[in-house]
């Protein structure tokens, strides 16, 4: 990172000290909370915002609402992370509102981002998107393109450790907050992660001793 970038994580609570670490392995300061009355000051404070529906409760979605008003008046990106809102209809109903507020990026698994480009019109095309999986997609904005770009590597073992993708999703907020462009930082946090993971499962094979690594993986790949 160039600028050691200010993230505000609205995440889950499973995903939040890991998520944490991770923004401290690449060089971004984290910040995560969940007091109303602090959201829009801190998304005004921050490089970029992070707004995750892992674990979401009426009282944090108004947190949401707070930061991404925050970050619509004051010109701040932010990334928008739909977990599991593709199952469940509170969570659907959520991230089609906040889709409606136009993200700077939406990072999903490949599950999350096809079932919403097939219920929210227009939805490819108009805003970028990151779908995670064996192959990584990339999709772009207007004018909208045919194909995704694609990004494979990776190693199985991301898919079976918690929180592996609600932290890339921080990721691609700080790539953001460190003056990147939405595909630009979909593309840096899609290879930043796969090759990461190809790295730690070099070195530990079973997932404990993997999520460590991990971190350490990314912590030498951005600070070389």
């Amino acid at each position: 990172m160039k600028k050691n970038p200010f993230v505000l994580c609205v995440t889950n609570t499973v995903a939040a000290n890991f998520t944490a670490n991770v923004l401290l392995a690449i060089g971004a300061t984290p910040a995560m909370m969940e007091e109303p009355s602090e959201a829009a000051d801190l998304a005004a404070l921050a490089d970029a915002v992070l707004i995750n529906v892992g674990t979401v409760t009426p009282e944090q979605a108004e947190v949401m609402r707070a930061a991404i008003a925050s970050c619509q008046a004051h010109a701040k990106p932010w990334v928008l992370d739909p977990v599991g809102a593709h199952l469940l209809a509170y969570r659907q109903k959520l991230t089609e509102e906040f889709i409606s507020q136009k993200p700077s990026l939406i990072r999903g698994n490949l599950d999350e981002i096809h079932f919403f480009q097939g219920t929210v019109p227009d939805l490819t095309g108009s805003v970028p998107l990151l779908a995670t999986g064996e192959v990584d997609e990339i999709w772009g904005t207007v004018p909208s393109p045919k194909e995704p770009l694609k990004v494979s590597g990776g190693v199985q073992m991301l898919q079976t450790v918690t929180a592996t993708g609600c932290a890339q999703g921080a990721v691609c907020a700080a790539c953001l907050g460190d003056g990147l462009s939405p595909v630009e930082a979909a593309l840096k946090a899609s290879r930043l992660m796969k090759r990461a993971g190809e790295m730690a499962y070099a070195k530990a094979r079973l997932p404990g001793s993997f999520q460590v690594a991990l971190v350490d993986a990314l912590y030498e790949l951005t600070h070389d």
